[in-house]
């Protein structure tokens, strides 16, 4: 199958562990972001991948499409227009000090861009599969309407979708993103999460009041009234306990209209948190790609992409999703 995915890229200045905003007399620049992470992935591992962005015309924008089209991702179909790139700064924890992001977005090439700068219809041609989060309909009403255009498009192809629903509360509420979330995941064949969205039952939502990691029983109920109401055939996440800033726990769920599949959970040191949840995503939607692979398989290669990218510094990984099953041989299983 052919991948394509949308969102914006953008530059991540980074302090060392042992710095913090105030101290740090240096930064270290990577390039990423949720929808590129994911192609990153998913390239690596011998998915024929398409992004489209916009970018500025300019070094940074140059040196971002070098970089995609060296890690064999088509990029024709991204823009290189307008005078900057989103920025976000990162403050990298360490033990009992948490990891902090300052975003410097707003008038980026791709938060200023409109539907005049796309043609999906086009894009979509001879593309089987299309990717977005719920960071870009965070940005502003309208990069609303562009990603509603993008999702019509790839309906009327009969293209499968799929969303990371990626809630982000340094852009907007999570009353907000609940129900503009609410109009996209209607497209969806497969969603990452199950927050932000709405499902209400004699005008209250039944999720408020879950406990952090709900078990399987709980969430059994809730997840069969999503698949129901919103018509995705697949909901995948991770639940994360964390220990401190650099070790966590983790499993990783999927469910379908019958059942709920699960993993152990499994203990991780952690070099670098950012882009752990895009392996994960690129990791079952590598799997769903592939008909003859079953879930406890397309879970475990998922969960070891994203206990692997733990371990790497910068956005994405680019390892074959396909071997990842193997770092759980080799990572602390916690019984739990």
């Amino acid at each position: 199958m052919r991948f394509i995915t949308f969102g914006e890229i953008m530059m991540r200045l980074s302090t060392e562990a042992a710095s913090t905003f105030k101290t740090a007399n240096q930064f270290n620049i990577n390039i990423g972001g949720s929808e590129m992470n994911v192609a990153m992935s998913l390239a690596a591992s011998g998915v024929d991948v398409a992004m489209m962005t916009s970018l500025p015309d300019n070094g940074f924008g140059q040196r971002t499409v070098s970089l995609l089209k060296s890690n064999d991702i088509e990029t024709r179909h991204i823009n290189l227009t307008g005078r900057r790139m989103g920025t976000y700064f990162l403050e990298q924890g360490f033990n009992v000090r948490g990891s902090s992001v300052i975003y410097d977005r707003k008038y980026s090439s791709f938060e200023q861009s409109t539907r005049a700068d796309y043609d999906f219809d086009s894009a979509f041609e001879n593309y089987d599969w299309f990717h977005f989060s719920g960071i870009t309909p965070a940005l502003n009403s309208g990069l609303q309407d562009v990603l509603m255009d993008a999702l019509e498009a790839a309906k009327a192809r009969g293209m499968k979708i799929s969303a990371d629903l990626n809630f982000r509360g340094n852009l907007w509420s999570f009353e907000e993103a609940r129900e503009t979330m609410t109009r996209f995941i209607k497209y969806c064949d497969v969603i990452f999460g199950y927050e932000p969205l709405e499902l209400i039952e004699d005008g209250r939502e039944i999720k408020d009041g879950l406990e952090r990691n709900p078990d399987a029983d709980t969430l059994k109920p809730i997840l069969d009234r999503i698949h129901k109401e919103y018509g995705v055939s697949h909901i995948a996440f991770t639940q994360r306990t964390v220990i401190h800033s650099n070790k966590n726990v983790i499993k990783a769920m999927i469910s379908t209209k019958d059942r709920i599949h699960e993993t152990d959970s499994y203990e991780v040191e952690i070099l670098d948190r950012i882009g752990t949840g895009d392996a994960f995503t690129a990791g079952v939607i590598h799997g769903l790609m592939d008909n003859q692979l079953g879930y406890e398989d397309t879970l475990h290669n998922a969960l070891g992409n994203m206990l692997y990218k733990h371990t790497i510094s910068g956005d994405f990984l680019t390892e074959n999703i396909s071997t990842m099953s193997s770092v759980l041989d080799a990572t602390k299983e916690v019984k739990r």
